[in-house]
């Protein structure tokens, strides 16, 4: 049994999150990674934007030896963003998926569960939709729910008319209706400067309907105090949330029974 999690900040919507013989990547596109060789390195990626996903990522040597969870909109971006290389050869991502798929690279719709095989242990994950492009995402280890929402937001941006508003609204509450029993442990959602006096709305509907035990800001970039905001401004019903300084910064859960 696990007796803690260690959960590093990287940059935007990056977090590593060690858990037992386990170090998951969400969303990396840059940023400082410390990798650790005894352990089963999975590599997440929401969807194809590029300030969640590079290809980067898949690049060899290391590739054969990690897992990815990729969205599948991944797939089809622009050759330009998708191009890998092997040796000296590139690689694009349906050559790519020729080789590698039923070894260590998955594609995922949203609304899908699937069992993945890692070294002779299984864990699951689900996938849920989003508001913008690509998946939502839970994985299920060593008994723990990790949610990252990738770009499902409430995207209530102050320049929208109220017909857009309510627009952005009602397809995130169709997601959050679809996530809400899921009794999850960890979730990374955005807290976006971007969206100004609105930038609170989002991650309270989320935290106050589907009741995660812990979460964790994304998607601020260079801005990530203002989930110091988030956190001095807005009270939350059942949801510890700790809200994050700067790059690198480690958080350390304690798993207790």
């Amino acid at each position: 049994m696990i007796e803690k999690i260690i959960i590093t900040y990287i940059y935007h919507s990056c977090y590593s999150v060690e858990i037992g013989d386990y170090f998951i990547i969400f969303d990396y596109y840059k940023g400082v990674l410390n990798i650790p060789e005894d352990k089963n390195v999975i590599f997440v990626a929401s969807h194809g934007h590029s300030d969640h996903y590079t290809s980067e990522i898949l690049k060899i040597p290391n590739m054969k030896n990690y897992t990815y969870i990729l969205s599948s909109d991944i797939a089809r971006l622009e050759s330009d963003d998708n191009i890998i290389y092997i040796k000296e050869n590139k690689l694009g991502m349906d050559q790519l998926k020729s080789l590698y798929n039923s070894k260590n690279v998955y594609l995922v719709d949203p609304y899908q569960f699937k069992e993945i095989n890692i070294k002779g242990r299984k864990i699951s994950i689900k996938t849920f939709g989003s508001t913008d492009e690509g998946i939502s995402i839970i994985l299920y280890i060593d008994g723990i729910e990790i949610f990252h929402a990738g770009d499902l937001n409430y995207w209530a941006w102050e320049d929208y008319d109220d017909k857009s508003v309510k627009k952005e609204y009602y397809a995130f509450i169709d997601q959050i209706e679809k996530i809400k029993n899921e009794p999850i442990d960890i979730a990374f959602f955005p807290v976006d400067y971007r969206l100004g006096e609105n930038y609170y709305k989002g991650p309270k509907i989320f935290a106050d309907t589907v009741k995660p035990q812990l979460m964790f800001p994304i998607h601020s970039g260079d801005h990530e105090k203002i989930s110091l905001r988030f956190a001095r401004e807005i009270k939350l019903k059942e949801t510890v949330f700790r809200p994050i300084i700067d790059k690198g910064q480690k958080i350390i859960v304690d798993i207790k029974d």
